[in-house]
């Protein structure tokens, strides 16, 4: 082995120690990267050995590759729109908003957030893609091609008015009120409220009136007369519903409804719904509880108590926020308090992540090395689950690539010292050919 052939031998590994040294810069610069994955530096050797053509140098090359199938930490940061994925699998992103106009690329780095258009995008500039969910609030199958997904919008969302078309309303009367008294007690009241046709709020006030007791020797009548009074009647101060109900004064079942006598409205004993027709024309059934039932109207000792009121239907709402669950299901919540599910976040995997092409911004460029991408929802198949207001931090890990540093630095001086050594042999050569 010549002396110029060792220099070019460490040559060589300075060469690559300093390809490794760059790797170990970017990991360190990047350890708070969200999503980031650390590049590594694999040497291979060239083999040292002479022939009739001269000695060959030997030495070392490096080439760099990206570490993509190690995961980094999830860590939660209440940001709805921050999304992981806890498991295989990656987000499919596209650079362009409109679908199908863009190039498609594919991320774990899931900081994303509403543009001036509702788009969901990182701060790369990589658009969220996603399924629409029809109103039906059921996704189809699982598309074929990334082609088929959409850019994830969250502007002008809302959620429609929709009638009360059932309402429970239960409450306890004294049951010492219906006992004589010289001064009957007053009417015991309490209101619900409902939405109409065009999603106005409503109320309905039920007032409670006692029949006593006609001489203080007699037992108590039991007996109540029930008013039902709606905010939306032409003449609100006319009941739309009227009725006089009796309870069970002894035995065991005493306090329950022994008796519902309609004279505005009607009711059904056996569903215990007492209907009425509001003020704009519709029918609604009350839950006031089954004759013979402990559910529903009761007259217990102790004072007057609405005990339960519950009613469907919703004003107009517009949306407040979305939220995205295990299984990629972003869904809306609204100002009335429904909710919506809008999108489905499939997850592309491939067979080879370390194939793939790193990008900027933390994404990844499909290339035959890595496989053809599948799409599957999240958390079924051999991708994990999707982790809303979470994010994946960098999968670097700074002490060993410190020690790593420590490490590439020694070798390089060393290879540094072998070019010296070779120089001054060169040197000694040149003064013995003088």
């Amino acid at each position: 082995m010549s002396i110029n052939t060792a220099i070019d031998s460490a040559l060589s590994g300075m060469n690559a120690e300093a390809n490794k040294l760059s790797a170990i810069s970017s990991n360190v610069a990047n350890s708070s990267t969200v999503g980031y994955k650390a590049s590594e530096t694999d040497f291979e050797s060239l083999v040292l050995g002479s022939g009739s053509n001269g000695t060959t140098a030997g030495g070392v090359a490096a080439t760099n590759w990206t570490d993509v199938s190690s995961a980094g930490q999830i860590q939660s940061t209440g940001v709805s729109t921050d999304l992981a994925v806890n498991g295989q699998g990656f987000f499919v992103v596209s650079n362009n908003a409109t679908s199908g106009a863009g190039n498609y690329l594919l991320t774990q780095a899931g900081s994303f957030r509403p543009d001036a258009s509702g788009n969901l995008v990182n701060a790369a500039g990589y658009y969220l893609q996603g399924q629409p969910i029809p109103a039906s609030g059921v996704a189809g199958g699982v598309p074929q091609n990334m082609a088929d997904l959409s850019t994830v919008n969250v502007a002008n969302l809302t959620a429609s008015a929709t009638p009360t078309t059932a309402m429970t309303y239960a409450v306890n009367l004294p049951s010492n009120d219906t006992a004589y008294s010289a001064t009957p007690p007053a009417p015991s009241s309490s209101s619900a409220q409902y939405y109409d046709g065009l999603g106005t709020q409503q109320t309905l006030t039920f007032d409670f009136t006692p029949t006593t007791a006609a001489t203080a020797n007699a037992p108590p009548t039991n007996t109540w007369t029930m008013n039902i009074y709606d905010s939306a009647s032409a003449t609100p101060t006319t009941p739309v519903g009227t009725a006089t109900l009796v309870f069970a004064g002894t035995g065991p079942t005493a306090g329950e409804l022994q008796s519902v006598t309609p004279t505005a409205g009607t009711y059904n004993p056996n569903a215990g719904t007492f209907s009425i027709t509001t003020g704009s024309g519709a029918t609604l059934p009350i839950n006031i509880g089954a004759i013979g039932s402990p559910e529903g109207m009761t007259q217990l000792d102790g004072p007057f108590n609405t005990t339960n009121v519950t009613q469907n239907g919703s004003s107009f709402g517009t949306a407040q926020g979305v939220t995205i669950s295990t299984d990629g299901i972003v869904t809306a919540t609204f100002s009335n308090g429904a909710t919506r599910p809008i999108y489905q976040l499939d997850l592309a995997n491939v067979s080879n992540p370390d194939g793939l092409i790193p990008a900027d911004g933390g994404a990844f460029q499909l290339s035959p090395a890595a496989g053809i991408p599948r799409l599957y929802q999240a958390g079924t198949g051999p991708v994990g689950t999707t982790e809303g207001g979470a994010l994946e931090g960098s999968n670097v890990d700074l002490s060993t690539e410190l020690t790593n540093l420590i490490a590439t630095q020694n070798a390089y001086s060393s290879a540094g010292q072998v070019i010296q050594a070779a120089n001054q042999m060169l040197q000694v050569v040149s003064h013995l050919n003088l």
